[in-house]
């Protein structure tokens, strides 16, 4: 290990570049744009406000069950919602590509819902 690092440390000093292949215990195309469809569901009707969106910026949501929004994001998506009102369930689903991905759900009075998830 000490080798290789003099010989890259010898070659950055003399100007040259230097390439760094990807880890070999990482799946290929670990950075590979995902859509993300956020689920959100529950009581019919039941009012909601909230947002959703990547760790670059978000967008404010307001609305009823049910209802959906597509995210597109090689890093993470984050969504947060709150009921409107006392009575009901807020459940929000993330479907990743397609798949099922995780599920968070309240029953609270006015209870708030946040998912996470990274990729």
């Amino acid at each position: 290990m000490w080798r290789a690092l003099l010989i890259v440390t010898t070659a950055l000093a003399s100007g040259a570049c230097l390439m760094i292949a990807p880890r070999p215990d990482l799946p290929p195309n670990r950075f590979v744009e995902r859509t993300i469809v956020i689920s959100v569901e529950g009581t019919p009707g039941l009012a909601f406000e909230g947002s959703y969106g990547t760790p670059s910026g978000t967008t404010s949501a307001r609305g009823t069950v049910p209802a959906q929004y597509t995210v597109k994001t090689s890093v993470a998506v984050v969504a947060a919602f709150t009921k409107s009102t006392e009575e009901g369930e807020l459940v929000v689903r993330l479907l990743v590509d397609g798949k099922e991905g995780q599920t968070r759900s309240t029953t609270g009075p006015f209870g708030t819902v946040i998912i996470e998830q990274r990729f």
